[in-house]
C-alpha cells in the first residue's frame, strides 16, 4: 500500500508540476506578448520622433539656405555697386589723364616727339638683344 500511495503522490506531484509549468508558460507568453506590444508602441513613437527631427532639420536647412541666398544676393549687390563705382572712377581719371597728356602734347609737341623717339629706340634695342 505504501507503494500505491507513493505512486499516487508522485502522480499528483507530477500533475502539479505540469500545471505550474503550463501556468509559467502562459505567463511568459502573456509577458512576451505584452512586451512585444509595448516594444511595437515604443518603436512607433521613436519613428514619429525621428520623422519630427528630420522635418526640423529640413526646416533649419531651408531657413539657413534662404538666409545664405539672401546674404549672397545682398553681397553681390554691394559688390556690383562698388565695382560700378570703381569703373566710373577709373574711367573718369583715365579721361582726365588723357586730357592732360593731350594738353601737354599740344603745348610741347617737340618734347613729345623726342620722348616717343627715345622710347622707340629703347624698345628696338631690347628687341635686337632678344633676337
Amino acid at each position: 500500500m505504501d507503494a500505491a500511495k507513493d505512486r499516487t503522490r508522485a502522480s499528483t506531484a507530477a500533475e502539479r508540476v505540469s500545471e505550474e509549468l503550463q501556468r509559467a508558460r502562459d505567463n511568459i507568453a502573456r509577458a512576451a506578448g505584452s512586451a512585444g506590444a509595448d516594444l511595437a508602441a515604443e518603436l512607433g513613437r521613436l519613428q514619429a520622433d525621428i520623422a519630427d527631427i528630420k522635418r526640423t532639420l529640413a526646416g533649419f536647412a531651408e531657413a539657413s539656405g534662404a538666409e545664405a541666398r539672401g546674404a549672397a544676393s545682398r553681397l553681390g549687390g554691394v559688390a556690383s555697386e562698388k565695382f560700378d563705382e570703381f569703373a566710373e572712377r577709373a574711367r573718369s581719371e583715365s579721361e582726365t589723364i588723357v586730357g592732360e597728356l593731350e594738353a601737354y602734347a599740344r603745348k610741347n609737341p617737340y618734347q613729345v616727339l623726342a620722348g616717343a623717339l627715345g622710347i622707340g629706340v629703347i624698345i628696338g634695342l631690347l628687341m635686337r638683344r632678344r633676337g
